[in-house]
């Protein structure tokens, strides 16, 4: 029996969605109120590849982390001559729901593999995403070497007081509010947040950038950044200084809530400060006052 003029538009829709970027997938599900990737227990399906590229692994994965100026470094490193990006910036694939799988036993080896099927390329050229969510998923760091072996991994960090105002500052239903202020808080805990990725990669394998280091120098943090991925160093965007996805208005914050964000982030800070030393607290406004501790490490000269 053939199908109907209604089933075939199903069809159809079926069809471009599973073809769609992941964002756009995800907002057509959400008002739909169905599922985002992964919660069918299946891999979402990657685009077609265009004409005279070909797939393969990553060749870097930013991994943290949100609120840090991770949008303006990733559009700095795409506009790069040798480095194409054919899908957007967060392909968001190692979601929650994948997550919850790979705790359950239910995530194969093929399952992992079908990443590299997002990532295509001309030849000659390297490619990545950056996702900064994946910088909390402590189950991830085993699972992306299997998906993206030899991938290299970016990480960008903030003023962790600075970028928790950020973060509640996301527009947000007063319902869900008081659970982006603890995501948010738990978030700025660096120290912690890298250490399942330390246990799996290599330090010449990650760079930990500062975002306010980025700010105050982004030639030189931007080279350092391309000789990190390999490619030529010399290379300047003309919008190397033009501000991506900034937030226009901030929350204010109690002198309570400060305090209390000063006493949680304070070890976490001098431990990650202790272990990368590039990190210079004196661009960390609420923490610039730990460089003159007795028996602080010295700060980058």
């Amino acid at each position: 029996m053939s199908k109907s003029l209604g089933d075939r538009a199903r069809d159809s829709a079926r069809n471009l969605l599973r073809v769609s970027p992941l964002s756009v997938q995800r907002r057509v599900l959400g008002a739909m109120d169905k599922h985002s990737a992964w919660d069918s227990g299946l891999p979402p399906v990657a685009p077609p590849v265009p004409a005279s590229m070909t797939t393969g692994s990553p060749d870097f994965v930013g991994v943290g982390v949100p609120k840090c100026g991770t949008t303006w470094w990733f559009s700095l490193i795409m506009s790069h001559p040798d480095i194409h990006v054919e899908n957007e910036k967060e392909l968001q694939f190692f979601n929650i729901h994948f997550l919850r799988l790979l705790d359950a036993g239910k995530i194969t080896e093929a399952d992992v593999e079908t990443y590299r099927q997002w990532f295509p390329r001309p030849a000659g050229s390297i490619t990545g995403e950056w996702t900064p969510h994946y910088a909390f998923a402590h189950q991830l760091p085993p699972v992306l070497q299997v998906a993206a072996p030899g991938a290299k991994l970016l990480f960008m960090l903030r003023d962790p007081v600075e970028r928790y105002r950020s973060d509640v500052s996301r527009k947000t239903s007063s319902k869900r509010l008081d659970l982006l202020r603890y995501r948010a808080m738990f978030n700025g805990l660096y120290s912690d947040v890298l250490k399942p990725w330390e246990q799996a990669y290599a330090p010449q394998e990650m760079l930990v950038l500062q975002f306010e280091a980025c700010l105050a120098a982004p030639d030189e943090m931007l080279a350092q950044t391309f000789r990190f991925l390999g490619v030529d160093d010399s290379y300047r965007p003309p919008q190397i200084r033009t501000p991506v996805n900034k937030t226009q208005s901030k929350r204010g914050l109690d002198r309570d809530i400060e305090v209390m964000l000063d006493r949680l982030y304070v070890p976490s800070v001098l431990d990650l400060a202790a272990r990368y030393p590039q990190i210079d607290l004196r661009l960390w406004p609420n923490f610039a006052h730990l460089v003159d501790r007795p028996g602080f490490p010295a700060p980058p000269v």
